[in-house]
């Protein structure tokens, strides 16, 4: 504050500090109960990251799919932006974050109605408002689902899957993020752990467990309970470009899922920061390169999923562990993802996006790694009855190995209960209100059947090529650019220029 001291008013030094103090009361007020303004704004901003990341799956999913089927890939991951949100707003967030017991939170927080904006929650942000914290979590909840249709793409009927992300979301998502996330402050005041699994000792910084191996191995059973699709093996990504650019997305908003995860814009947030581009610059290469002995060539859509697996494996580690150690994370996860195509292929389920290769192994592998590289050194935040990583001594009377298993622990409970929730609402909804489109609807694709339009358009393609007259594309083509030259055009410029070739009347771009 400036001390004016050619005011009048001001004229001895005790008015000055009055005066002084009266402004720090004023903006007190506004910022009540040790909220921090920098620490807010962090967290908002690290909420707007994440939300993002949605539509930037649908992107990504979206150009690895076929063209027929473009926009009902991106709808399914836009779509949770609008239906998770409510979900959370009712009842997902008291049923994750509510006081309660190890098993379920409660109805308290139901419609955010004693979800403050001003005060904070001391068991999860201390130094943010309440609802700031709540608008974290609800990007976390909205991509989880969007995730899994990945597995699904091309086949399974729209309105099933609303209901679906529904359910899944109620009964898994929210379980096993109170199970994993949920704190409480015991009678004498101290912040103690609720869930069962944190309480046991498990650790996820940012939601290895509870998204990536709930999101993954729910995609693997979605996809056998559907069945193939009718062109499984013809199916290429038909945008390579964008691919890349959503995963570049993904990327960029990563920083905001790892490192707001802190819940404030101290030091756990930079080497989660940190640990995040290297863990997913490392798999990037790890890919490539497993990818060039094995396939005979480095691609661009190779190099993404490879970032992006890095991305998932260091997500539960993140906060906990060294930068050098977030190189072998990422290095793991990779292996384990790559491996994991093997034997998919060789089981032929049809997991259209590979979701369980590389969210639900790349979950796996990043849980195990937190389990074998977690130190108190990087977060003295560790809750004492977790220990720390494997490769380090013992920590607070807890023997040396005991995390990974509590680690161990975890995995095994959100595979199985990820699985029993999936597997059991799907087979209900196939044997009551189907979950799969009609094989008409199938190959002629969802775009046109389900949302009555096309990703891309013939009109807006033609003055590319110079073309004038439209010719609608054969429904049979698929991926394929003709070129259709009028037979009257043909023999007049024939006539009056022999030997020379007739410029194209017509670029026919099919879907």
């Amino acid at each position: 504050f400036r001390v004016d001291n050619e005011d009048p008013a001001m004229a001895t030094v005790e008015d000055q500090i009055a005066s002084l103090t009266a402004r720090v009361e004023t903006l007190e007020g506004f910022f009540p109960n040790g909220v921090n303004a920098g620490d807010n704004a962090f967290v908002l901003i690290s909420a707007a990251l994440v939300c993002l990341m949605t539509p930037a799956l649908g992107m990504f999913y979206g150009g690895l799919c076929n063209a027929e089927n473009v926009l009902n890939t991106i709808m399914m991951s836009f779509v949770t932006m609008g239906l998770v949100t409510l979900q959370w707003l009712f009842v997902g967030y008291s049923f994750a974050f509510g006081p309660g017991n190890n098993a379920f939170g409660s109805f308290q927080w139901g419609g955010l109605v004693k979800v403050s904006h001003m005060d904070p929650v001391p068991q999860y942000m201390p130094t943010v408002p309440h609802l700031s914290f709540t608008s974290f979590q609800v990007m976390f909840a909205q991509i989880t689902p969007a995730l899994i249709s990945g597995s699904v793409v091309g086949r399974m009927k729209f309105s099933s899957y609303l209901i679906f992300v529904l359910i899944w979301t109620t009964a898994c998502y929210d379980l096993i993020a109170h199970f994993v996330w949920s704190w409480t402050v015991d009678d004498t005041g101290a912040v103690v752990c609720l869930g069962w699994l944190c309480t046991l000792g498990a650790i996820d910084f940012a939601g290895g467990t509870v998204i990536h191996i709930t999101s993954g191995f729910s995609g693997l059973v979605a996809a056998m309970i559907l069945g193939q699709r009718r062109n499984a093996d013809a199916m290429s990504p038909h945008n390579q470009p964008m691919v890349v650019t959503g995963a570049a997305l993904l990327w960029f908003g990563w920083f905001g899922f790892n490192a707001g995860s802190a819940g404030a814009a101290n030091g756990i947030a930079t080497i989660a920061f940190m640990n995040t581009h290297i863990g997913a610059g490392t798999a990037l290469l790890t890919w490539m390169i497993l990818e060039w002995i094995f396939e005979g060539h480095p691609t661009a859509t190779g190099a993404s999923i490879g970032a992006v697996v890095g991305l998932v494996a260091i997500t539960p580690a993140c906060g906990y562990v060294t930068c050098m150690a977030s190189v072998c994370v990422g290095a793991f996860g990779v292996i384990c993802a790559y491996s994991s195509l093997w034997i998919k292929r060789k089981l032929k389920f049809d997991d259209t996006l590979d979701v369980f290769c590389c969210h639900g192994m790349g979950g796996v592998a990043g849980a195990i790694m937190t389990g074998c590289w977690a130190n108190v050194a990087v977060n003295p935040f560790i809750p004492p009855q977790s220990g720390q990583g494997m490769f380090y001594p013992s920590y607070g009377g807890v023997p040396q190995g005991m995390l990974l298993g509590y680690q161990l622990a975890a995995i095994c409970t959100a595979i199985a209960i990820a699985v029993s929730v999936t597997a059991v609402t799907l087979i209900l909804m196939k044997y009551t209100i189907g979950i799969r489109v009609s094989s008409d609807d199938e190959s002629q694709g969802l775009d046109r059947s389900v949302h009555g339009g096309d990703g891309y358009s013939l009109a807006a393609l033609l003055p590319l090529f110079g073309s004038k007259n439209p010719v609608p594309a054969p429904q049979s083509a698929v991926g394929k650019v003709e070129v259709v030259q009028s037979e009257s055009k043909q023999q007049s410029e024939s006539k009056q220029h022999p030997g020379s070739k007739a410029q194209p009347d017509v670029v026919v771009v099919s879907s």
